[in-house]
């Protein structure tokens, strides 16, 4: 498992020991410049015996929402057909692999595998059984971790706890990566900066008049991506509501020559919303 408390007094390997320059340092654990460059978080997932196909589509879902195209593979030991020097070279091998073919090429391998977009935006680290570590920018972790920073952090606390009997080691990991961010359950608690609490001022604009439903629309999508890229989290009944407008929003256009005719007018995601506001008792 990564001693993340080590990152600080580690210093990265150059391209030509690790063919990963900045991602990693020599004992397999995340560079402290790297992580620093972005910035980038960690979040600890959980994870078998080998690498699963699973663990594999965090890093194209990562990739493919930072907008790279491969995926960087880094073992230690033999490097298969395609990796440098053949079947049966030893030491670290380094070899890249289009996103398409990523899971048939890397599933099933053993520890330790670095998996990091082609563009180091992001990277899963897999270094022992239980658990692996996905680190990287927000846009690569609104892929690789679509239940958000802190929402797959708690996740992580909840299994840890249930493996505990298995791989005690993981319960260290997840007290070493809490949730930044308590989870919300009624507007009164969110705090004021946040995403949510800018959805929340959008949705009283909405229904007061001050906001018309484009501007709605538009800005609590974004507000939205903010939240997330936060890691923000919330509980019920404020985690229905949220996700009530977002299933509004996906049946109204702002785009007039787009809007279909049993999408939602403006009026309608207006009165849609204020019933969510009235009927939940979050708000």
């Amino acid at each position: 498992m990564t001693d993340l408390s080590a990152l600080s007094a580690l210093s990265a390997l150059s391209g030509d020991e690790s063919g990963e320059p900045g991602v990693l340092t020599d004992s397999w654990d995340f560079d402290e410049d790297w992580l620093s460059d972005g910035p980038k978080l960690i979040v600890p997932v959980p994870a078998g015996s080998h690498v699963d196909a699973s663990l594999v589509r965090r890093v194209i879902e990562g990739c493919r929402a930072a907008g790279a195209d491969g995926v960087l593979v880094l073992t230690d030991g033999p490097g298969g057909p395609d990796g440098p020097g053949g079947p049966g070279a030893s030491g670290r091998t380094r070899r890249t692999v289009a996103l398409g073919r990523a899971v048939a090429a890397v599933a099933g391998n053993g520890s330790p595998v670095l998996l990091a977009s082609c563009d180091r935006q992001g990277a899963v680290l897999f270094s022992g059984p239980g658990s692996a570590l996905v680190a990287g920018t927000p846009r690569f972790l609104r892929g690789a971790v679509p239940e958000g920073v802190d929402g797959g952090r708690a996740r992580f606390a909840r299994y840890a706890r249930t493996v505990a009997h298995r791989w005690p080691g993981l319960l260290s990991l997840a007290r070493s990566l809490p949730p930044r961010h308590l989870a919300w359950s009624r507007s009164r608690d969110v705090p004021a900066g946040t995403g949510a609490a800018r959805q929340l001022e959008l949705m009283r604009g909405l229904t007061g008049g001050s906001v018309d439903a484009p501007d709605f629309a538009r800005g609590w999508q974004a507000a939205r991506r903010t939240s997330q890229d936060n890691g923000e989290r919330l509980r019920e009944p404020l985690l229905t509501a949220f996700g009530q407008v977002f299933s509004l929003l996906e049946d109204y256009s702002v785009d007039l020559d787009l809007k279909d005719a049993d999408d939602l007018t403006d009026q309608e995601l207006a009165d849609a919303v204020r019933e969510i506001m009235e009927y939940t008792e979050g708000f």
